[in-house]
This record gives structure tokens, C-alpha cells and sequence, in this order.
């Protein structure tokens, strides 16, 4: 028994370190899966984000973010409750957003918080599909919502990884061998 003690440890000794990240958080929901049954979609901008750094006692702590939205384009349900926005920015799940910017999020959730945890909502970055208040409002994925919303076929290649990628602070990482 000790010799393959002995073994495991000369093995672990040489192997290369990584970081390991290991998350107990629900999946995320993919947009495509919610947005012909979710009640709720709409297009917001962040308009501010305070980070929230909470003591829990001893070292333990929880961090958050907490942004104020502004409903620019409701696309189905009532999207005028919704005035906050909550994620994390740092752990499992987390999720990237910039001040200023545009997001379409589809949620079965009701308003004034939205919370990017769990699967009762999934959002989209605007951001390379030139969504803007003043000029250009009826983009491809609008267009593509909208379709959607009034019975059309969801696209199979819909969203494009342009509208999801952005989001993701841990992206998941390619698969072994895949040349990345």
C-alpha cells in the first residue's frame, strides 16, 4: 500500500498544474431553448452597475453585481416592471456585461429584478448585431425574435455564437484534441 502511495504521489508531483473550476450552479439556459415559450422578452441597456461585495462573516463573502436597466424595445409580455438587473461577475455562472450596451434577455421571470441565475431566463448581447437606440433597431436577431414570437421557425443556427460568447466570463473550453 505504501509503494502506491508513494507512486500516486511521485505522479501528481510531475503532472502540470491547472487551475480547476468546478461549479455547483444550475446550467445556463440556452437562449434558443427559451425564447418561443418564454412570456417575457425584451431589449435593455444597462445603464449603470454597482458592485456588491457582501461579508458573510469569518472570510466567507459574496459578490455580485446590481445594474440599473431601461426597457428600450418590448418584444413580448410586459417588460415595463423590470428596472435591475443582478449577476455574478466572478464565480460560477458568471456573466460579463458593459455599461451603456445593448441586451435582448427572454425570461419567464417577473419585474423589477432580473436575475441572470438558474434557467428561467437567458439573455443575448446586442453588441456585434449593431443594435442601437436612435439608427438601427430592427436587426437580424429582432427581425429573428420577432419571427419567432409570431409563430416562424426558429433558425437551427440561431443565436449565433457572436450573441451568446460575449457574455461568458468562464467560457466552456473546447474539447480534448480539438486543436484550440
Amino acid at each position: 500500500m505504501s509503494i502506491l502511495r508513494t507512486l500516486l504521489a511521485a505522479i501528481l508531483s510531475v503532472a502540470p498544474a491547472t487551475s480547476a473550476f468546478a461549479c455547483a450552479d444550475p446550467p445556463r439556459v440556452e437562449f434558443r431553448d427559451i425564447v418561443a415559450t418564454a412570456p417575457t422578452i425584451f431589449v435593455f441597456q444597462l445603464t449603470s452597475a454597482y458592485y456588491i461585495h457582501k461579508p458573510l462573516g469569518d472570510k466567507a463573502y459574496m459578490e455580485y453585481v446590481v445594474g440599473l436597466i431601461r426597457v428600450v424595445e418590448p418584444l413580448k409580455g410586459d417588460s415595463s416592471s423590470f428596472k435591475l438587473i443582478r449577476y455574478s461577475h466572478s464565480s460560477c455562472g458568471s456573466t460579463r456585461m458593459s455599461v451603456g450596451q445593448y441586451y435582448m434577455a427572454a425570461t419567464l421571470q417577473t419585474g423589477p429584478l432580473l436575475q441572470l441565475w438558474g434557467t428561467d431566463q437567458a439573455i443575448l448581447d446586442l453588441t456585434l448585431d449593431f443594435y442601437n437606440e436612435h439608427g438601427r433597431r430592427n436587426t437580424p436577431t429582432v427581425s429573428t425574435v420577432k419571427s419567432i414570437i409570431d409563430g416562424g421557425v426558429l433558425p437551427e443556427d440561431f443565436p449565433g455564437d457572436e450573441l451568446v460568447t460575449p457574455l461568458h466570463v468562464y467560457p466552456i473550453p473546447p474539447p480534448p484534441g480539438s486543436g484550440s
